[in-house]
């Protein structure tokens, strides 16, 4: 599955399903992530919901929709405070409702953290429209790293990628490997 026909299944969830409907009633939702950046390496979605009254009745009245409309197969909510100090909400799930496995992560921030999130999406999703290739790079590495298993389980992150591809020209998953075994 490319990076268009994953969004396609994102949008499934966040439209057709009624997510986005559903997060709009506690806050202002924005949508993160490699979906904001078009470099979509697997099925995750990522959404920051900008929410000032989020309280425990909210997280368990969310907490409902999700089970009733998504069916998670994996399932945590909670409250808890960050390193900064301010109280931050989670839900993250897996689903298979569609089929195929898909993780969804929904953080409910302030318009402070929200705003940095989106301006780190938009920065790298810039530099990539400044060099097409940089997104095949970037989608390739993160693939090859799914493959082997060394993606998003204590490995390697998101972020590993980015940097090694925008900031220090690597263009291959050797190069990638080379690059941190120093």
């Amino acid at each position: 599955m490319n990076n268009w026909e994953r969004k396609k299944q994102a949008d499934i969830f966040l439209y057709e399903m009624g997510l986005l409907n559903k997060l709009n009633e506690y806050g202002n939702p924005h949508i993160t992530g490699s979906y904001r950046m078009d470099i979509m390496a697997w099925n995750d979605l990522d959404i920051n919901v900008l929410n000032k009254q989020m309280s425990i009745d909210k997280l368990y009245e969310l907490s409902c929709f999700i089970f009733k409309i998504f069916k998670p197969i994996w399932y945590e909510a909670k409250q808890e405070t960050n390193s900064d100090g301010k109280t931050v909400w989670f839900h993250g799930f897996e689903t298979m409702v569609t089929g195929t496995l898909w993780n969804i992560d929904i953080w409910f921030f302030d318009e402070e953290t929200v705003l940095k999130a989106e301006q780190f999406c938009d920065n790298i999703k810039e530099k990539i429209n400044s060099n097409p290739t940089y997104a095949e790079i970037i989608l390739a590495i993160k693939e090859n790293l799914i493959d082997n298993q060394q993606y998003g389980y204590g490995k390697y992150t998101s972020n590993d990628v980015y940097k090694a591809v925008l900031n220090h020209n690597i263009k291959s998953i050797d190069e990638f490997f080379n690059y941190f075994a120093k």
